[in-house]
């Protein structure tokens, strides 16, 4: 990274792009079913891999909150082996295919300006991400995780290389349900998750909490209950963390979940609340817009409410984040509710 930017983009694509990378995405989930880890290197070598743990700390869309809890738990039950280093990889590529019966006009592929401004159509590859990662637990007391992802699409003086997470993590859950992480990370803020296998939600757009400088988190992980704080630099931060100011530790985050079975499903509740957001300024914040000097920037945090319900192959989930306040560059709340159903299932298995 050459500085604190934002990573926030949309696109619009084809039916038939969508339609081709969902396929391709849930064919090769069920080709690949049967987990192939072991046999990817001997199992007297330090290193390995293991495809259930890397779908879930690699994937845009699942587990975008939880990582530092789900790599401890993935200790705790023995899906992963201290002593052993972990490599993860994932990528994500898109053919889009436009046309239009105006020429110029009503362009689907303009992630960003200029990209179709004439003829009436036009065609793009990309490498949308590619993900790799490191995981490691020299002791039960003591586990590192770094992920590395390069991306064809970036915001101007942004690199197509970057370390996303880097974190140190202190615990033993068979021990204490106390843990504590270091590093750069995903806060844990809100859900997150999208139930789509090829975008992530508005939720995750618009309030989703990345760090560039240093952050620690504190979490407890029960049987029901499950509490996380996480202290924040000040100032901007790869998402929407910011504040006026720029001292250490000037921000922070607070996250809960519940956890209980009712009526044969398992349902959790989760709320969370960020101390001081980008919406506090009168512009919208993205990389190369600065505020106007003159206009007194005043923090403006975010509340987040969520609940999922999973019972059997069915899950359902519901989550509604704003700011605490108006937003400067809007006059009014900036709002998100995501509400997403799915049916999971499996063919030529």
């Amino acid at each position: 990274m050459t500085g604190k930017l934002d990573q926030k983009h949309k696109s619009s694509v084809s039916p038939l792009a969508l339609s081709l990378a969902a396929a391709s995405i849930f064919f090769h989930s069920s080709l690949t079913a049967e987990p192939f880890s072991d046999s990817v290197f001997p199992e007297s070598w330090v290193i390995d891999t293991n495809l259930e743990y890397s779908k879930e700390m690699l994937s845009a869309q699942r587990t975008i909150v939880n990582k530092v809890p789900y790599l401890l738990e993935s200790y705790e039950t023995n899906l992963l082996q201290t002593g052993k280093v972990y490599v993860s990889g994932h990528a994500l590529y898109s053919q889009y295919f436009e046309h239009s019966n105006t020429a110029g006009k009503f362009p689907i592929l303009g992630r960003f300006p200029n990209q179709h401004t004439k003829g009436t159509s036009a065609n793009e590859s990309i490498l949308d991400m590619a993900d790799i990662s490191l995981t490691y637990a020299p002791s039960e007391w003591v586990s590192l995780f770094v992920h590395g992802i390069y991306t064809d699409l970036q915001f101007p003086s942004q690199e197509e290389s970057q370390v996303r997470e880097a974190f140190l993590s202190l615990a033993n859950l068979d021990e204490l349900p106390w843990y504590i992480s270091l590093g750069r990370l995903t806060v844990n803020f809100g859900n997150q998750q999208s139930y789509n296998p090829v975008t992530h939600s508005v939720n995750n757009h618009f309030f989703r909490v990345d760090t560039y400088d240093l952050a620690s988190e504190l979490g407890y992980i029960g049987d029901n209950w499950r509490f996380a704080f996480t202290a924040i630099d000040g100032g901007r931060q790869l998402r929407v963390a910011d504040t006026p100011n720029s001292t250490y530790g000037s921000n922070f985050a607070l996250s809960g979940q519940y956890d209980i079975e009712f009526a044969d499903s398992m349902v959790s509740i989760g709320g969370g609340y960020l101390y001081s957001s980008i919406y506090d300024s009168d512009n919208a914040n993205h990389p190369g817009v600065h505020s106007n000097p003159q206009t007194p920037r005043g923090r403006n945090g975010l509340l987040n409410i969520w609940a999922e319900a999973k019972r059997g192959d069915f899950s359902l989930m519901g989550e509604l984040t704003q700011t605490e306040r108006d937003w400067p560059a809007s006059g009014a709340p900036v709002q998100a509710f995501t509400l997403q159903t799915a049916y999971d299932t499996e063919i030529c298995s």
